[in-house]
């Protein structure tokens, strides 16, 4: 399953002209609006310097933009540029169209018990990888 899943994502962004990890980040600057760095890090489980790298990426691309908090010149806040929330859209209708089509193979009442246990799946692992459920 996680080999699936790990092709599935790949292939999902290649598409887009993003890799996963700056996909990820679309998506979550999409979700907050824009955010400092730190808090974005922090969001996504990542080393600062790491998520640093994957933004400067996105800002040559043209789809973020980094500017100087002007309340602490050492915090940089990250946004969407408007090619940038065009790319999140197109992501994010691509996955739907996936994910619709992947429980479309699902007959019936198994197309909604499905839908939950991949819900429950996702925050088990979560849970799991946080040191929750018996680790």
């Amino acid at each position: 399953m996680e080999r699936e899943v790990e092709l599935s994502l790949a292939s999902q962004t290649e598409c887009c002209g993003v890799t996963s990890a700056q996909c990820h980040l679309l998506l979550e600057i999409d979700e907050r609006g824009s955010a400092s760095i730190g808090e974005l890090a922090d969001s996504l489980e990542l080393d600062p310097s790491t998520l640093s790298r994957t933004a400067d990426s996105l800002v040559r691309a043209g789809l973020v933009s980094r500017v100087d908090d002007p309340a602490n010149r050492r915090r940089q806040i990250l946004g969407l540029l408007p090619e940038g929330k065009a790319k999140v859209e197109y992501i994010n209708d691509l996955c739907d169209e996936y994910y619709e089509s992947v429980l479309a193979e699902a007959v019936g009442s198994r197309k909604e018990g499905l839908a939950e246990s991949v819900d429950y799946l996702a925050r088990a692992i979560r849970a799991k990888r946080k040191g929750g459920l018996g680790a």
